[in-house]
């Protein structure tokens, strides 16, 4: 399952692997952050998510485990260092790849 594809590439650091997972023209937005009252992070296309996952990994020691997987959505927890952030995703998929995801504290 992609979004299984997904938390196990983040548990690698592996931003191209998880680039690679999402289509040419994704949309992603990442609110997962704002009980820290972080911004979202919202990319679009590829070629910015790699670059903006890839800057996450220098910023941060990330891990991820799923809480709940379901056929298109997700809850799991990220660990950015020792901060701990409760999320669900949901994806939109197109031609088997992501082509938009939405993240949201749980």
């Amino acid at each position: 399952m992609i979004l299984e594809d997904y938390i196990a590439r983040m548990n690698e650091s592996d931003f191209v692997g998880i680039s690679n997972l999402f289509t040419e023209n994704c949309r992603f937005n990442d609110g997962g952050a704002r009980p820290l009252q972080v911004d979202d992070l919202i990319v679009e296309g590829r070629e910015a998510l790699k670059k903006a996952f890839e800057s996450v990994w220098e910023n941060y020691k990330v891990r991820a485990e799923i809480v709940k997987l379901n056929p298109n959505s997700m809850e799991y927890d990220v660990y950015l260092g020792d901060v701990k952030l409760e999320c669900v995703g949901c994806a939109t998929l197109k031609d088997g790849l992501i082509d938009e995801y939405i993240v949201r504290p749980r």
